[in-house]
C-alpha cells in the first residue's frame, strides 16, 4: 500500500446523502428499486471499510517508522558512546603520562626515630653475589667493609662510571662498588668476634633479598652449628675460625 500522509481515524465521514453525492448515488441506483437512503448506506459501508484499512496500514506504518527511529537513535547513542568512551580513555592515558613525569617523594612513616649513626650497607658487588646466589666472603657484611664502602662511593679519586637501571632510569655508578676488595678475608681467616658480626648481617641481607626459606633455614643452623663447635671453646688459644670454614656452595637455581 502506498504511504498513507495522515492518520485515517482522524477522517471525518461524508454526507453521503447530500446532494454532493446524488450522482454517485443515482449510479448505484440505476435501474434498480434502491432508494437513495439505502444508496447513501452503500455509501457509507464501503467508507467504513476502506478507513478500516487505511488504519490497519496505518498503523503497521508507525510502528515501522518508530522502530526505525529507535534503531536510529540507538545509533547514533552508540556513536557518541563510543566517541566519549574513546575521548576518557585519550584523557586517562594523557593523565597517567603526566603522572609519570611529576616528581615523586618518598613515602614515610609517622613517628619512626631516626638513628644518630649512619648505617653502613654492605658493596654493590656483595648484594650482586647475593641475588646471584653465589658464594661471597662473609667479610664483605663486616663493619669494615660496609664503612670501606661508603668511603669509596664518597672519594672522587676513581673517576670510572659504568651504566646501572634505577627503576626506569639510567644512572651512572662508581665502578669500584662492584668490584671485589682486595682487603677481603676469606671465611676461615674471619676472627670470632667479625664472625658474630657479619653472620648475622648476612642473614639479614639474604632475607630481604627473599632467598628460599629453607635456604635461609639451613645457612642459620650451619652458623649455630659454627658457634656452638666443640673448637669454639679453644678460642683462648685460637682467634680465627681456621680450620672451619664455610664450603663454598653450588649456584642456587
Amino acid at each position: 500500500m502506498a504511504h498513507i500522509a495522515s492518520d485515517p481515524a482522524l477522517d471525518i465521514e461524508p454526507d453521503f446523502a447530500s446532494l454532493t453525492f446524488e450522482g454517485i448515488r443515482n449510479r448505484i441506483i440505476g435501474n434498480t428499486q434502491m432508494t437513495h437512503d439505502e444508496a447513501a448506506n452503500e455509501l457509507i459501508t464501503g467508507w467504513w471499510q476502506d478507513r478500516d484499512i487505511r488504519l490497519a496500514a496505518w498503523t503497521i506504518q508507525e510502528n515501522e517508522a518508530t522502530w526505525l527511529a529507535a534503531e536510529a537513535a540507538h545509533t547514533k547513542q552508540e556513536c557518541i558512546d563510543q566517541e566519549c568512551q574513546l575521548a576518557e580513555q585519550e584523557a586517562e592515558t594523557e593523565h597517567k603520562e603526566v603522572e609519570k613525569k611529576k616528581p615523586k617523594i618518598n613515602d614515610f612513616k609517622v613517628g619512626t626515630s631516626v638513628s644518630d649513626n649512619l648505617t653502613h650497607c654492605p658493596s654493590q658487588y656483595a648484594i650482586h653475589k647475593l641475588k646471584s646466589f653465589e658464594y661471597v666472603e662473609l667479610w664483605y657484611f663486616s663493619p669494615d667493609s660496609c664503612k670501606d664502602t661508603a668511603d669509596e662511593a664518597k672519594s672522587s679519586a676513581d673517576g670510572t662510571f659504568g651504566f646501572t637501571k634505577v627503576d626506569d632510569f639510567v644512572a651512572l655508578k662508581a665502578v669500584a662498588a662492584f668490584k671485589l676488595s682486595r682487603k677481603a678475608i676469606q671465611d676461615y681467616g674471619l676472627e670470632w668476634r667479625q664472625f658474630d658480626m657479619v653472620k648475622n648481617s648476612f642473614l639479614l641481607y639474604i632475607n630481604k633479598l627473599k632467598w628460599l626459606e629453607k635456604h635461609q633455614c639451613a645457612l642459620t643452623m650451619f652458623f649455630m652449628n659454627v658457634v656452638s663447635h666443640p673448637q669454639r671453646s679453644e678460642s683462648v688459644r685460637r682467634t680465627s675460625l681456621t680450620p672451619l670454614h664455610r664450603p663454598r656452595p653450588q649456584r642456587l637455581a
